[in-house]
């Protein structure tokens, strides 16, 4: 049995009562809660879609033979909106003819609808019904964006569709009456026509609806953080020179 002598006994228990002192700081040691900027890597993704929606309105005039109608109109859909398509649909009936079977008499009407330098033109005697069509803008397709937040989103397809949701046309209709100056009554009797105009509109309307935001890093760096620190109760012990006794 080796005998110990007094200073290493001394020197033991000092180590011992070291050590125990080093395990109550370990146990109560909180590493100091560190702020640490995270620059932010989230982005705003919004997904653009486009709903198809239609409306219509009716123009009901009266077309003098010796003044012809002549008016010019806006189309305006809600903001945001792209208009796509107008159509006009013209009707009308002769409203003072001779003759049962074999009508005599008969007005011509000519309608002339021009919108961006663009003429289309219907013409009919005694009566007609047709459709002219305009393409305005091509069909909208479904998109994401990336913005900073729903108002950006917003201004950014404002941006994009800007004027192309209103369009400007105008309808000039003349009408040429079918009774003979030979027949003066008759003539005098008929001084034009009434017609109508259905004006139908298509256009795509937008909605958005936000993504979730994907975050990029920042788990990960975590993660890292903790993997690489080290307790600090092992330089303790180091620094106390207690290595040398265990």
């Amino acid at each position: 049995m080796i005998r110990l002598k007094k200073n290493d006994k001394l020197i033991i228990i000092i180590a011992v009562v070291i050590i125990i002192i080093a395990g109550i700081g370990i146990a109560a040691y909180k590493p100091p809660e560190e702020e640490i900027e995270t620059p932010e890597t989230g982005v705003n993704m919004y997904t653009v879609g486009w709903e198809k929606k239609t409306s219509s309105f009716a123009i009901s005039e009266f077309a003098s033979k010796n003044t012809p109608f002549s008016e010019s109109y806006v189309i305006t859909a809600p903001t945001g909106s792209i208009l796509t398509n107008v159509d006009f649909e013209i009707a009308w009936h002769d409203d003072k003819t001779i003759g049962i079977f074999l009508k005599r008499g008969l007005d011509t009407l000519t309608a002339d609808i021009v919108m961006d330098g663009e003429t289309k033109t219907h013409e009919s005697r005694g009566e007609g019904n047709e459709t002219l069509s305009f393409s305005i803008n091509d069909i909208p397709y479904d998109d994401t964006i990336e913005a900073d937040d729903r108002s950006d989103a917003e201004q950014k397809i404002y941006n994009m569709s800007n004027g192309q949701h209103t369009k400007t046309y105008e309808i000039t209709v003349t009408v040429k009456t079918g009774e003979p100056l030979r027949r003066p009554l008759k003539y005098l009797r008929d001084n034009g026509n009434d017609f109508e105009i259905k004006v139908t509109y298509d256009y795509y309307h937008v909605s958005l609806i936000e993504e979730e935001t994907k975050e990029t890093g920042s788990e990960a760096s975590d993660e890292t953080k903790e993997e690489e620190y080290t307790p600090p109760y092992l330089s303790m012990i180091i620094g106390t020179g207690c290595g040398r006794y265990i």
